[in-house]
């Protein structure tokens, strides 16, 4: 789940260092032809910048509306990597869903190959789609958007109008009806489903959509699907926590972050840029690697306190690049994404100068205790964690269709939750309401990790737990 800009520049950052070791595996078979029990589908080679060489990629045109068929379809690419031993059938399918939103599935391959690793990939089919919008499946370029050409709030309006009467057609919801279809074109009857970050929102949503063909669900960094709150307090809570947590753990951090903490909020807000850049400094922390980004954060506020504010401007500097290829992520996407399905501080269902007034109103209504040493107004009208942006973004049509459908319940099926101590992008608190919200679920904190430690957890790696769920409970 991608909320700040700062945030996504750091999690793009270090997935494009992790990627220099992501091509074929020692001992990697080439791509073979698919194993028994996968349907009738045409293969073709993948593209060139897909590096896993034991994938075979294909494409199927899905509707752009389920329910209007009238506003065309469009290609969803997906890449399977057959199991390695195709002397037996395959114990099982796992489909990989990749986070953001804006990132494809296919270029994630790899590391969903390592965290599974030989063993399990031995027996089981591993299949990843781009979702619409993102990858290869006519990825969103919106210029004004993907280049930071234009303030988000304009490049939100220009998105919507370039997108026209697809705008809504962007939606998790869609996304799973899309990953269901691959399913069936495959021949499949039941698959366990992998998310991570956004993934595992796109996760929960197959699962409630198709509980008759989810045989097991597998969530890294999770955040719920419904009953999100709009202010999204964790962020800032467990951020604020975490630096604590850090700090005693740290024998260069002298004790007293919170207070440290506490004063540099305070003057900051004498300041022209007030303190919603710190907010949104920590609001990124919990990506990884999590442990250094707060312990950077502790020594930018001690160092501010003690007169040298370099380091602190180092921290909060304002984002000046763009966000590259929209292929490899799509910023006109995620925004899409984010617009159309999260829960905002105002009614969607209003205009504009109305949304306005809805968000101003909640600024004065809400408490700001949830968000100390920061206040309401800081979270919602200073730092990028509100999705203020959205406000531009149109009314929703009656096409619109829910991530969870409503008065739907979710599965009785095995699913791991796995969140990360220190992560408060998805944090351990948004795991729990995952959890009670699965009848078979649990959930596994990894100490001292950040966003998605299955994945990209360096030494604080979850992989084995998810490899000994897969054997216990898929297939």
């Amino acid at each position: 789940m991608s909320r700040l800009r700062a945030a996504l520049l750091a999690a793009v950052a270090t997935l494009a260092a992790l990627a220099l070791g992501g091509g074929a595996a020692a001992g990697e078979p080439p791509a073979a032809a698919p194993a028994a029990g996968v349907g009738p589908v045409q293969y073709r080679p993948c593209p060139e910048d897909v590096k896993m060489k034991s994938l075979r990629c294909a494409r199927l045109r899905m509707p752009l509306e389920r329910a209007d068929l009238s506003l065309g379809t469009i290609p969803v690419m997906f890449a399977v990597r057959p199991p390695s031993d195709g002397s037996k059938p395959a114990k099982g399918t796992i489909f990989a869903v990749e986070g953001g939103p804006g990132y494809g599935s296919i270029g994630s391959a790899p590391y969903y190959r390592n965290m599974l690793g030989p063993g399990i990939l031995q027996r089981y089919r591993l299949v990843t789609v781009d979702m619409r919008g993102t990858g290869h499946s006519q990825a969103i370029d919106c210029p004004g958007l993907q280049k930071a050409t234009v303030p988000d709030s304009k490049g939100v309006e220009q998105c919507a109008k370039q997108l026209g009467d697809t705008f809504g057609s962007y939606r998790t919801s869609a996304a799973a009806d899309d990953i269901d279809a691959v399913r069936a074109a495959l021949g499949i009857d039941e698959i366990t489903i992998y998310g991570d970050s956004y993934g595992t929102f796109l996760a929960q949503s197959y699962a409630y959509r198709h509980p008759e063909h989810t045989t097991a669900v597998i969530l890294d960094s999770a955040y719920p699907v419904r009953g999100e709150s709009p202010w999204y307090p964790s962020l800032t809570r467990h951020g604020v926590k975490s630096l604590s947590t850090i700090c005693r753990r740290s024998e260069q951090c002298e004790p007293g972050a919170r207070s440290r903490l506490d004063e540099v909020v305070r003057r900051l807000r004498k300041t022209e840029r007030g303190a919603g850049p710190l907010l949104d400094a920590i609001g990124s922390a919990g990506y990884i690697p999590a442990p250094p980004a707060y312990r950077r954060i502790n020594r930018a506020v001690a160092a501010y306190l003690e007169g040298d504010l370099k380091p602190y401007r180092s921290l909060t500097a304002p984002f000046d690049g763009t966000y590259g290829s929209y292929r490899a992520y799509s910023r006109g996407q995620e925004l899409t994404v984010s617009c159309n399905d999260y829960p905002m501080l105002w009614d969607k269902r209003s205009s504009f100068h109305e949304r306005h007034e809805q968000l101003l109103r909640a600024v004065r209504d809400h408490s700001s205790r949830p968000f100390a040493p920061f206040t309401a107004r800081e979270v919602a009208l200073e730092s990028f964690s509100s999705y203020r942006e959205c406000r531009h973004w149109p009314q929703p049509t009656p096409l619109y269709e829910p991530p969870a459908p409503p008065g739907a319940e979710a599965p009785d099926v095995p699913t791991l939750v796995i969140a990360g101590e220190l992560d408060n992008v998805t944090s351990p608190y948004e795991a729990a309401k995952v959890v009670a919200a699965f009848p078979d679920a649990r959930r596994r904190v990894v100490r001292n990790a950040g966003h998605v430690p299955s994945l990209y957890g360096g030494r604080f790696p979850a992989e084995g737990r998810v490899r000994k769920f897969v054997r216990r409970f898929s297939g």
